[in-house]
């Protein structure tokens, strides 16, 4: 392991404050109502599989709508032009986390649990049980100004597997303001988790090394937590406006290196840890559903009015609809209010 590596939990939670003890009503094991209008109004599903060979992938749901979701189900169907992995079809059940985007909308929801794809008389569909769902944050879209498209790329030359990033790979990086991280711990339950920042912002060292800065979040560090006890870690990088997208994964470990960590500065904060991702598979992804659920059509995209604010959503969604609930939404209103003045 390399110098100013962080080895332990205790040693990133020098880094990391422990979070609020609010935080951990965050998660929830069965669909509320909150969950229920994300879930109803997005346009794009990520899904992540615990299996490293398998790249993130994205459902668009204004094409193929949400089946069912009660409880701690959730039904999708598998589209039919989307080849069905090989992973998928041998294994009966596996830990899954999926990440809905609502067209617009900065904060999603995020759900870890177990999946499996089965076959019913009008086609394929995925089933998902849901161990735990919870709802997440703006921050990672708006530093990434993600509702921005950017200026359309021509296809890549190779959409092979790959073990080192190439020139194509290093420049899309470059103009890349937002991943998913797909990890999980050493129990094998999943996590998709954004990251968004200025174009280019995770940074290749060399061909075979990738750094991801960690910005100020809600401190419970899921993701960094992950990487320390499995160091599995799969990306998947998105160019606003593009019909692919990166998918890079490998070894990960965490770093607290200064010299490493000055050059990831914006604003003259420089992050207390980031991600050193050590690569060994790289792939090009046609990624159409993203333009076709209409991520960056202004004339797609929600009026904040049309649904409840996130402040409200994630008060609820933590202490319900009483008066408890109303009192948590006025705690999460003034802490988002700040964070949003105070991105990094």
């Amino acid at each position: 392991m390399a110098a100013h590596s962080v080895e332990s939990l205790h040693a990133l939670r020098k880094l990391i404050a422990e979070p609020p003890a609010l935080m951990q009503k965050r998660l929830q094991p069965q669909i509320d109502a909150h969950c229920l209008t994300i879930l109803q109004n997005a346009s794009v599903c990520a899904l992540g599989f615990i299996d490293p060979a398998l790249d993130i992938e994205y459902f668009n749901l204004r094409a193929d709508p949400l089946v069912y979701a009660k409880g701690e189900r959730i039904v999708l169907v598998w589209p039919a032009h989307k080849t069905l992995p090989v992973a998928l079809e041998q294994a009966s059940v596996l830990a899954c986390s999926l990440y809905f985007i609502m067209p617009g909308i900065g904060f999603a929801l995020r759900a870890n649990g177990r999946a499996a794809v089965r076959q019913r008389a009008a086609g394929l569909y995925l089933e998902f049980c849901a161990d735990a769902l919870f709802l997440h944050c703006s921050r990672a879209k708006v530093r990434a100004q993600f509702w921005e498209a950017r200026a359309e790329r021509l296809a890549p030359a190779c959409t092979e597997d790959v073990s080192a990033l190439s020139d194509e790979a290093l420049a899309f990086i470059a103009d890349s303001p937002f991943v998913l991280m797909l990890t999980h711990n050493n129990q094998g339950a999943t996590e998709i988790s954004p990251r968004g920042d200025p174009d280019g912002f995770v940074h290749a060292l060399d061909r075979h090394t990738l750094l991801i800065p960690e910005r100020p979040g809600n401190k419970v560090a899921c993701t960094l937590s992950n990487v320390l006890a499995s160091g599995a870690l799969t990306l998947s990088c998105l160019i606003p406006g593009s019909r692919y997208g990166l998918s890079v994964s490998g070894r990960a470990w965490l770093t607290s290196s200064r010299e490493l960590l000055e050059p990831l500065a914006i604003n003259g904060k420089v992050p207390v840890v980031a991600t050193v991702l050590e690569v060994t598979r790289v792939r090009f992804q046609y990624c159409p559903e993203l333009l076709a659920a209409g991520l960056w059509q202004a004339d797609t995209h929600l009026c904040a009015s049309a649904i409840p604010s996130f402040p409200k959503m994630l008060g609820e969604h933590m202490s319900g609809t009483g008066l408890l609930g109303k009192a948590t939404t006025l705690v999460v209103d003034a802490v988002v209010k700040h964070d949003l003045k105070h991105l990094y």
